[in-house]
């Protein structure tokens, strides 16, 4: 690709990221608030709908771009940006001083919404749609066709029968099948007149706990037809451990698609996935932003992704990707890596089945190369070396400061969208046709349903870890 088309496609750049990451992401966090608050099936259906096709839209415009633009190689990016000098630098000598100020590590919203986004992705379409109402139970259904009203009425009359329900935990346990009557409102939330005759609402219930004369609790039932029996929770043994108790009466009523319980695992999947993706991100993307003066600094060379200069070999890690993954674009390049010891954080694997402890410190550190971009990450400094020995103090006789020199950020992963193979955006694209699957209910069953969310959620996943091709290599 020549220089003029390396242009536009880096132009088109800010659409592409905004379309594919920030439209998907915000879609899938709408979908998911979507689905656990927004009551009606056939409203939450459609709306879930529109949120699949706003993240179907921007692999759609990633797939365009991938048509109509060359392909090119992770190799290929690295060399575009580092052998074009920005202007005001100095990569026209061998003996570039580091810049006195080093522009701020951008914010990390982007990021953080991406992350929060595949996770919670993750959880909802491997886990969550497979516990999800797509429908209306269809009983509840009958009932509303009906012209059932749901409100909190007084327990009037029991006819209950107790049944051995076996034992649990060495205890025997009951179970009680009960008839429940209820007083029937009058009209306009009066009660009956009684001069008139009592009226009532029936309905049946299954649990561990018998209801009590007297008890208040919510019932779905239609008003003036006492021969239509109403519901407060499970009529069938084993039904209503997750939902359909008497709890969640009102939820069922208003059509939302999750019950208490079931959000409340939901929940815990999602902070347990999410608490891995933040420390995955806190370790692997936390790059400090760098001040250089009373830092240390070293002029060397890349070497087979490393390093090297005055004796000294060190690497810089876990910023926007392992450099040793790009050593043919970096090869033999100059640059000044610079590291903090001031902030250095200790390190320490003990001895263990044979193998030596082993100490080391990491600093927050960049590289600035002569041709005017600079990259964060991190250096690891094995002991018995220390990070405040090596190198040469940066503002010093042996590293001074030039004021006059400008350097840009470099973020290696931003440029996934020219580098993207048909592979990721097939994986991606197969995730949202799951999860548009899953809204539906063309396939029945927790099972069927719960197998066919962990593909999807696997689809996503790779798609997001294979979209940053590494070394040179697409994937």
């Amino acid at each position: 690709m020549d220089r003029a088309a390396w242009e536009r496609a880096k132009r088109r750049l800010p659409l592409l990221l905004m379309a594919s990451s920030g439209a998907g992401s915000v879609a899938i966090l709408v979908a998911a608030l979507v689905l656990v608050f927004w009551g009606g099936h056939s409203q939450r259906s459609w709306l879930l709908m529109a949120c699949a096709g706003v993240a179907a839209a921007g692999i759609v415009l990633l797939a365009v771009h991938r048509a109509c633009t060359p392909l090119i190689t992770g190799d290929d990016a690295v060399r575009q940006v580092l052998d074009e000098p920005v202007p005001g630098g100095a990569a026209d000598h061998d003996t570039a001083r580091p810049p006195a100020v080093l522009p701020r590590q951008p914010g990390r919203v982007s990021y953080v919404l991406a992350t929060a986004a595949v996770a919670t992705w993750a959880v909802v379409c491997g886990f969550v749609l497979a516990m999800a109402d797509t429908g209306a139970p269809p009983e509840m259904r009958r009932l509303k066709e009906a012209g059932a009203v749901v409100d909190t009425l007084r327990v009037t009359g029991t006819d209950t029968r107790a049944e051995d329900a076996g034992e649990h935990k060495g205890k025997p346990r009951t179970l009680y099948n009960q008839m429940l009557t209820f007083d029937m409102p009058g009209e306009k939330g009066k009660r009956a007149d009684p001069t008139r005759g009592r009226r009532s609402v029936y309905a049946t219930s299954v649990g561990l706990s018998p209801y009590e004369v007297g008890d208040r609790i919510p019932v779905i039932y239609v008003p003036g037809r006492s021969d239509i029996v109403g519901y407060v929770g499970p009529s069938r043994k084993n039904d209503g451990v997750l939902e359909g108790y008497n709890g969640d009466v009102e939820r069922l009523f208003a059509e939302r698609a999750l019950s208490g319980r079931q959000l409340g695992l939901a929940v815990v999947a999602w902070l347990i996935v999410m608490g891995l993706a933040v420390v995955t991100a806190v370790g692997v993307r936390n790059a400090k932003t760098l001040s250089l003066p009373g830092s240390r600094a070293l002029r060397g060379t890349f070497r087979s992704g490393r390093i090297r200069g005055a004796g000294t070999e060190l690497q810089l890690k876990g910023a926007e990707a392992d450099f040793s993954d790009m050593s043919p674009a970096l090869e033999g390049r100059h640059v000044w890596l610079c590291w903090d010891a001031r902030r250095a954080r200790g390190r320490l694997n003990k001895a263990k089945n044979g193998r030596p402890e082993e100490k080391w410190t990491v600093c927050p550190a960049a590289v600035v190369f002569d041709s005017g971009r600079v990259a964060y990450g991190h250096v690891e400094i094995h002991a018995p070396q220390r990070p405040d020995h090596l190198g040469v103090e940066a503002g010093g006789a042996d590293a001074p400061l030039d004021a006059t020199r400008e350097v840009r950020i470099w973020q290696p992963h931003r440029t996934w969208p020219l580098t993207v193979g048909w592979g990721v955006l097939a994986s991606l694209a197969l995730s949202v046709l799951i999860s548009a699957v899953l809204f539906s209910d063309l396939v029945q069953g927790f099972f069927p349903r719960l197998l066919l969310g962990v593909a999807g959620s696997a689809a996503l996943v790779l798609g997001v870890v294979l979209r940053i091709p590494g070394g040179g290599r697409v994937r």
